[in-house]
């Protein structure tokens, strides 16, 4: 869960914990920042650096919060360990890198923090994947139930412990012991204070919700050895600041091998939880060359290929995995899933059998096994399979569905019904259940009572979801009375037309935002193109089969397609598909896209960006320059528009186009600000070599600054690294004569924290004397082109970095 709270009135983040972790599973201490000795936990002192993720850990704690100081007002968030462990923070940044951010906010409050509750320790990047932060995924009908409290904290001053019953504080100033409490229910318990299992403090407290207590005593004591209770023990708090302190390990063993088998497995996985299943195959592939018998492999490549609809494929590698192991679950359940894809109801149900002796897959296999006898028509053993699933796991909507349509079937209302209720106690907007309810009172009421609670963004998806659930399980005129309810879309017509076994009109489908994207809407396009050839089926299912990594498949039903559609997108997406092996029909099909819709500018933002891809600058100009003028007021097109410039040697115009573009910020984006930078630099490098030091001085004092209608706040001063900028300084001091300027631009380059690079190399033997620099130069000269990343952090910066000073190592040497 993620909530926004203001940011100013000297923000306390009350996070217990010894360390942080950040999305890429790195870790340092919590709550002082060891290279500046900063309380992190306080808003006010988050003045360095940019963007700041805190997933807070090291303690065992049920609770996080922030208080207001100057406000005397704070909230708690309340949750137990084993639902909600992780707890985390998110800082836009205090600098203007950050609070250019403010100027987007629909109110005037200010700049606002992110606090964040999460079932996992941090939300993990790609790189969390090499650390012990991995990703999960969710078991197979797997439900996850939890409870959290947030609620306000009044005139405690801060709070140390907190929990359903209210937030607590305690403090020790000069001698006296301070307390207080703000209940968020009624309280009749003692509040209790011990020192080593001595009694300091105890008084009887009746308090009604949000009646703030508060009380102090004068007493020596250790306060480091406070034990304070609110009755037996509803909330307690150990002031030890080593209690509840975890153990658990925050780094992988250094010698681990990620390139065995299963460490290319962790990989395989990890790369599957983040949805990244080009990856994944890939890793996994890897795994099984290393050791083609690795069973965890098998059974994860089985499940993608399950999901990429390689269904024999499939079949083969959970075959090999219970050939090592016939009773493993996992390989039994997605043996059981593929065959019942494939339609082998006998080794399906044999797989599910066996599946549902393994704890983690008992509750999805019993729910499969429904789903066939319901198919079959066998209605006992479908209700008993779906009472056992139930029984397993009580939360298990598909399995109580299926008990809901046995009894539906089996004409007992009671049951019925009683079934129904149980799922709205769980998921009250269950839409299933509103559908169930119209069928056993088929009247215009319930039609609307059901219809009206689908209010999402796209009510055709859920439609489209509850109509393949329907037929997934056997009930096909239920399923056809769904996609008749569904809003016009080509998906809810092709299920339509399939079920009722007619010719699909595609004349009458509008495709524009219609993206297919099923297992079983494909499988239904499939059958649809044995008896039909139009185009449109052929560009849905491509575009599945695209997501599905079955590029080759994908590519052939596009080149089947001709030049047949008369639809713009279609030729957008088929020059994407084929980029990289048909440049020739890449851009035949953009410029047929761009011809086909002249308004949209995605078209000419392809052309542009295949032309610069392809280094015709000129013709990317042609093409950009002429939409931009006509459409001023965007601003990706605006920003194409200044690359191409600069491309083009046309530095002056890019500066220009730049200085009154207004671009949106948009999170970690810094492009705006580089090409900037790259026109600036640029010219002075043009000044440079008319030696007009003096005019280059000048641009290179605007490449410093950050103008905020690019996009991009400006840092702080510590974290812009500008040594490329300060050696075009010190050539043009150095030329002019200045040597002090000239040394003091030198001085700040190796004052600058970063990792050692070519400006570096040069500065250090420019400090020792000028024919080492020159030396130097020249010895870079041969290496041409220059590398990129000397400077600079972000890709953008370095590739700025390797143009500039791929025309600025010539010109130095002519100096």
């Amino acid at each position: 869960m993620n909530a926004a709270i203001k940011a100013r009135g000297d923000l306390e983040f009350i996070y217990p914990g010894t360390r942080y972790i950040g999305h890429e599973g790195e870790y340092a201490d919590w709550p002082i920042n060891k290279s500046n000795g900063k309380n992190i936990s306080f808003y006010e002192s988050n003045n360095f650096g940019g963007y700041k993720s805190y997933h807070v850990f090291g303690k065992y704690t049920h609770f996080f919060g922030g208080y207001w100081h100057d406000d005397d007002f704070g909230m708690a968030r309340v949750a137990t360990h084993d639902d909600k462990a992780g707890k985390k923070i998110w800082i836009w940044g205090l600098s203007g890198q950050g609070m250019i951010w403010e100027k987007l906010l629909s109110d005037t409050d200010g700049q606002y923090v992110e606090v964040q509750s999460g079932r996992l320790f941090n939300q993990g990047a790609e790189g969390s994947s090499f650390t012990p932060f991995k990703h999960r995924s969710f078991a197979p009908y797997s439900s996850d139930s939890w409870k959290e409290y947030w609620f306000p904290v009044l005139h405690t001053k801060g709070f140390v412990e907190a929990n359903e019953y209210g937030a607590f504080n305690s403090k020790y100033e000069n001698g006296w012991l301070k307390l207080w409490f703000s209940p968020v229910q009624a309280i009749h318990d003692s509040l209790e204070v011990r020192e080593d299992g001595r009694t300091i403090y105890s008084r009887l407290l009746q308090l009604a919700p949000l009646q703030v207590f508060v009380d102090s005593i004068k007493v020596e004591l250790d306060p480091q050895k406070l034990v304070s209770t609110l009755g037996t023990n509803k909330l307690v708090y150990n002031s030890d600041p080593r209690a509840e302190v975890l153990s658990r390990p925050v780094e992988s063993p250094a010698d681990f091998n990620w390139n065995t088998a299963y460490g290319l497995f962790e990989q395989g996985k990890e790369a599957m939880d983040m949805k990244g299943y080009a990856l994944a195959e890939e890793k996994l592939q890897a795994s099984l060359g290393k050791d083609p018998n690795f069973p965890p492999a098998l059974v994860k490549l089985a499940e993608l290929y399950y999901r990429n609809m390689r269904y024999s494929e499939a079949l083969d590698l959970a075959r090999r995995a219970l050939a090592i192991d016939t009773h493993a679950g996992d390989a039994n359940y997605y043996y059981g899933l593929i065959n019942a894809r494939l339609g082998n109801n006998t080794d399906a149900r044999d797989g599910f059998d066996i599946a549902t002796l393994t704890p983690e897959f008992r509750s999805a296999a019993y729910t499969e096994l429904a789903r066939i006898w319901l198919k079959e028509k066998d209605w006992d053993k479908a209700l008993a399979s779906a009472e056992k699933a139930t029984a397993y796991n009580r939360y298990n909507i598909d399995a109580l569905q299926l008990e809901a349509v046995v009894y539906r079937y089996m004409n007992d209302a009671a049951r019925a019904r009683q079934a129904l209720d149980i799922i709205l106690s769980c998921d009250p907007l269950n839409h299933f259940a509103g559908f169930e309810k119209w069928l056993w009172q088929p009247v215009e009421e319930n039609k609307s009572a059901f219809q009206s609670l689908i209010r999402n963004e796209l009510p055709r998806e859920t439609y489209l979801e509850l109509g393949v659930w329907y037929n997934q399980a056997g009930a096909v005129a239920e399923a056809e009375k769904i996609f008749g309810q569904c809003p016009p879309t080509a998906e809810a017509t092709y299920w339509i037309d399939f079920l009722q076994g007619k010719r699909v009109d595609c004349a009458t489908i509008d495709p524009l935002l219609s993206f297919p994207a099923r297992s079983e809407t494909a499988a239904v396009l499939e059958r649809l193109l044995q008896s039909q050839s139009d185009w449109l089926l052929k560009y849905q299912l491509a575009l599945i089969y695209k997501d599905r990594n079955r590029v080759a498949e994908s590519k052939a039903l596009f080149s089947a397609c001709g030049n047949e559609p008369i639809f713009a997108p279609f030729y957008a997406a088929r020059a994407e598909i084929f980029k990289d092996s048909d440049s020739a029909l890449t851009q035949s099909d953009l410029l047929k896209a761009l011809s086909l819709d002249k308004t949209q500018w995605r078209y000419p933002k392809l052309l542009t960006e295949f032309y610069i891809d392809h280094r015709e600058y000129g013709k990317a100009l042609e093409r950009i320059g002429p939409f931009y003028a006509g459409h001023p007021g965007n601003y990706i097109i605006g920003m194409l528009y200044a690359r191409t410039l600069l491309l083009n040697n046309r530095y002056e115009d890019a500066y220009r186009l730049l200085s009154r573009l207004s671009i949106i910020p948009f999170e970690g984006a810094t492009s705006g600000r580089e090409l900037y930078r790259e026109a600036t630099l640029m010219q002075a490098l043009q000044e440079m070599e008319k030696h007009r030091f003096q005019k280059a001085l000048d641009y290179i004092g605007k490449a410093e600054l950050w103008p905020e209608n690019l996009g991009v706040g400006r840092p702080y001063d510590e974290d812009i690294d500008i040594r490329l900028e300060d050696w075009m300084k010190y050539l043009c001091y150095r030329k002019m004569g200045n040597s002090g300027l000239a040394t003091a631009s030198l001085r700040r380059i190796m004052d600058f924290k970063a990792p050692a690079g070519r400006i570096n190399g040069w500065t250090e033997a420019a400090l020792r004397g000028n024919d080492q620099a020159d030396k130097a130069m020249h010895e870079a000269a041969a290496l041409q082109p220059a590398e990129a990343g000397t400077t600079g952090k972000a890709k953008e910066a370095k590739e700025v970095n390797a143009r500039i000073l791929h025309r600025l190592i010539p010109l130095q040497i002519k100096l």
